[in-house]
């Protein structure tokens, strides 16, 4: 079956309390399959083509030079509407990718000319039978950078590199210059050092909405000090007019006290590890902030304050499933949970309304605790607060005691 699956082709981020996950877009992307399902009849053909080559997901050095050939070829029969003009959003995720695939990438890029995602989760790794380690960073190729600006800079709206492959600092300022466009910007990282030229002008960044940086969703020390990303938020420091839209904010604090200064007001989503003294510093120079979201178990929320702050979310570090004795669980996991809700609850935050535990990965087991979560239903229910799980609906209990909602903790 193929269908478009929702929230694919959005410009931005899902919203962090919404129902689906970023992986989901991924669930029905086999390249082969879906390729035989054109030879049918004549009238699949053509609304299988669409759909096929809307959404490109790459995960193999193959794949990516048999839909270059495809769309080149595509575009050189007819260059208004080839197969390449259908294409409005891309994925690629080759692991230790060489120069030849960066190449052939760039061909597919030249045949898009009305992308509006380009996703590069690309990642350079070396495997042995007893271990994995990461490789240093990695440059996107300048050849993919160009090929992208070229033939896409009108219609792209979204951009991400969300793991150990980035741009380089030249090629980054071309993508923040030309993509006038750009609502939604995510960044692991900048390869290489910034190089010590004289700014003329302001980096304006006129539609961006949501800013995302460092090593997503975890943000882990890794990211902590990443002397790329803050140069790139000071550049960002020193105007309101440079980023005139932004509404949500990602990384590991502490955030730049300028960059806050300066556009602090404008953001109602923050994501962040909650593992710095000086988060109510950071969350009071947000005043109209309405979501906040933390990493669990990075947790310090006590003293916390706000007047608008109306969603608090609590996320694992990481969504892998994992297993773990109980009594491991219940020290590193279920007591400092419940510490965590007890600054929340003796927080000064009168609007808040909803209190949601992404019960996935890390946190999947918290459903088998029903005490704890009956106890914290009962006191956030008695202030008008919804206590949910990772699907937005309340937790619940069965004649037993136990949970019933949210069972399968792995989504």
């Amino acid at each position: 079956m193929i269908i478009r699956v929702p929230g694919a082709l959005l410009s931005d981020r899902l919203d962090p309390f919404s129902e689906g996950r970023e992986v989901d877009v991924y669930w029905n992307r086999d390249l082969f399959t879906r390729s035989a399902l054109l030879l049918v009849c004549k009238d699949w053909h053509s609304i299988v083509s669409e759909l096929i080559h809307e959404h490109l997901h790459l995960t193999s050095s193959k794949q990516v030079a048999i839909l270059a050939d495809r769309l080149e070829k595509s575009k050189a029969n007819d260059r208004l509407r080839g197969l390449g003009s259908l294409t409005r959003r891309i994925d690629v995720q080759l692991h230790n990718p060489v120069p030849q695939h960066s190449k052939n990438l760039a061909r597919l890029l030249r045949c898009t000319p009305n992308l509006e995602i380009f996703i590069n989760s690309n990642f350079y790794m070396t495997l042995t039978p007893n271990s994995q380690s990461i490789l240093p960073p990695a440059q996107t190729s300048p050849e993919v950078i160009k090929a992208l600006l070229r033939t896409s800079a009108h219609s792209l709206r979204r951009v991400e590199w969300t793991c150990n492959e980035s741009p380089g600092w030249s090629d980054l300022m071309a993508v923040l210059r030309d993509l006038r466009g750009l609502c939604s910007l995510t960044l692991a990282n900048i390869h290489g050092s910034f190089p010590e030229k004289p700014r003329q002008e302001h980096l304006i960044l006129p539609n961006l909405k949501t800013l995302i940086l460092g090593d997503s969703p975890s943000f882990s020390h890794a990211s902590l000090g990443n002397v790329p990303l803050n140069t790139l938020l000071m550049m960002l420091s020193e105007s309101p007019e440079q980023l005139p839209c932004l509404q949500r904010l990602e990384g590991f604090s502490p955030f730049s006290p300028d960059f806050l200064r300066t556009h602090g007001h404008k953001i109602r989503i923050v994501r962040t590890v909650a593992y710095t003294p000086l988060l109510p510093e950071i969350i009071a120079k947000c005043p109209n902030l309405e979501t906040f979201i933390t990493i669990f178990p990075h947790q310090q929320l006590d003293h916390l304050s706000h007047p608008s702050l109306r969603r608090i979310g609590i996320f694992p570090i990481s969504e892998d499933l994992v297993g773990v004795p109980a009594q491991i669980f219940f020290a590193y996991i279920m007591k400092p949970l419940d510490d965590l809700m007890c600054q929340i609850e003796e927080s000064a935050l009168p609007k808040l309304v909803q209190i949601r535990i992404r019960n996935v990965g890390t946190l999947a087991g918290v459903v088998e605790h029903p005490i704890f979560i009956q106890k914290w239903w009962n006191r956030w229910n008695s202030r008008g607060v919804r206590f949910d799980d990772k699907d937005g609906r309340p937790f619940q209990f069965g004649s037993q005691g136990t949970t019933t909602s949210g069972l399968q903790g792995t989504a």
